[in-house]
């Protein structure tokens, strides 16, 4: 076997290998936190479900004085079933109300205290248990929902790796193949120098030192070695050039993609009326639309670099708002509230860089917010110019990583950084588009109390 297809194999086996071990891993971290997010949904479900009935059996018994309670729970309970949630109802270990599916065997759920979670295959679908004990009297209720789609998200998952594996190791075998080629030129030029020169054929093109043939190949080999020197280099400025294109690009991707597959399974799994319908599909239109502008506007920051930007008025309030309306999504996931201020009213720019400019700092913020904090975006003058902001309460940034904060790939906490979704690349994004602006970004911040981002724009 030649060095060549050694080289080759080895590459290719050593790549599937790493490829395979992190899309498994990224696989089970993904399906992990769906299921984390499924919990933690099931069970603010049974703590409403749990203080609501606790609370009407409570008042019954009071005007009444009656202690059956299986009325009650079953209109209780219908009004549940129509969300697909079903309630079980034990007094002591005796089952007193049901609409749930029955089976023999460990209830591990009905000892919860407060509340135990339980996932269960019932008739090949995967179902969510949560019991617990209840506010009212010595009560115990379980409620069980179905989180079939879980599987399903798996499934589709492992078959997107799958796939994207077989496409990924066609591009590398075709790819490694090329250059493998193109790198061992100088080593075939080598050999048929080296049998020329062993053979007397000294009319080759060569650059003679000494008198012997060891001074000939030597310096014959230092050329081709200069020659691959040189290749590989622009290979490699070109090859780091479009990886940080992409994954710029993937950057920003994300946060419509995000928005369309959320408002996608609103459509597909929630119960919605006409407006709220058109209001999904216009958000989708919206973020549709902006990865149109901004796949073009990444084209136009990589490829005119050396271009001056067209400076524009922008309206700061419908700015902010659009940012907003943007992050919706994140901002209700994680119940928090963005306000802002306005005291300045317009700033010269690019107004989908901009917007893209404060996605991307919002994000950080709310990533970096616990749930049910603040955002403030604010406007206002300084001196000649105007500064946008972007207060945060949350974990803050420590004093030694400010001054690295915006180069490309630097991440504070490398260790939550797979768990909030961050690859280093927003504040070197935000940094690209300020320097378009002729802007400069500061950031003040303190840990475990605020980060603030002002970035100063001049006057025309």
């Amino acid at each position: 076997m030649k060095f060549w297809q050694k080289t080759y194999l080895s590459v290719l086996i050593v790549f599937l290998i790493a490829f395979d071990l992190g899309a498994y891993g990224l696989l089970k971290k993904s399906y992990q936190l769906n299921e984390q997010l499924d919990i933690s949904r099931g069970v603010t479900e049974f703590r409403s479900i749990e203080k609501s009935l606790s609370y009407i059996l409570s008042e019954y018994t009071e005007d009444t004085g009656n202690i059956n309670y299986e009325p009650v729970i079953a209109n209780f309970a219908a009004h549940y079933y129509k969300d697909d949630i079903l309630l079980e109802i034990y007094q002591a270990d005796q089952l007193i109300f049901s609409n749930a599916y029955q089976f023999v065997g460990d209830r591990a759920e009905q000892n919860g205290d407060p509340y135990k979670t339980v996932y269960r295959k019932m008739n090949d679908e995967l179902w969510l248990f949560i019991g617990g004990k209840m506010d009212f009297k010595d009560l115990k209720l379980v409620i069980s929902r179905n989180s079939d789609y879980l599987q399903e998200y798996y499934v589709t998952l492992r078959q997107y790796f799958i796939t994207l594996s077989f496409v990924i190791s066609l591009i590398l075998s075709a790819a490694l193949i090329f250059l493998l080629f193109q790198l061992t030129a100088p080593i075939r030029k080598l050999n048929k120098g080296v049998k020329a020169i062993s053979a007397g054929a000294y009319d080759q093109r060569v650059i003679i030192r000494g008198n012997d043939e060891f001074g000939e190949l030597a310096q014959d080999f230092n050329r081709m070695v200069d020659a691959v020197s040189n290749h590989i280099e622009t290979i490699k400025k070109v090859s780091e050039d479009k990886e940080i294109f992409i994954n710029n690009l993937t950057h920003e991707l994300k946060t419509p993609i995000t928005a369309i597959k959320g408002y996608s399974e609103f459509l597909n799994h929630a119960n919605f009326n006409e407006e709220e319908r058109k209001m999904a599909v216009h958000y989708i239109y919206e973020h549709i639309a902006r990865l149109d502008v901004l796949s073009g506007k990444m084209m136009q920051m990589l490829y005119l670099k050396s271009e001056q930007i067209t400076l524009e008025p922008v309206n700061i309030e419908k700015l902010f708002s659009y940012v907003v309306n943007m992050e919706r999504h994140h901002i209700e996931e994680k119940q928090m509230k963005i306000k802002y201020e306005c005291i300045a009213e317009v700033v010269y720019g690019d107004q989908e860089l901009l917007q893209s400019l404060l996605i991307n700092l919002v994000e950080n913020s709310i990533k970096a917010s616990l749930y049910g904090e603040e955002i403030l975006l604010r406007s206002y003058h300084y001196h000649e110019g105007v500064v946008l902001e972007v207060l945060d309460y949350g974990r803050g940034i420590p004093e030694k990583d400010i001054a690295k904060i915006t180069e490309a790939f630097y991440v504070v906490d490398r260790s939550r950084s797979k768990e909030l979704g961050g690859i280093g690349l927003g504040l070197s994004i935000c940094n690209q588009i300020a320097q378009l602006h002729h802007a400069k970004i500061q950031i003040d911040s303190k840990e475990n109390e605020y980060t603030r981002v002002s970035i100063y724009f001049t006057t025309l």
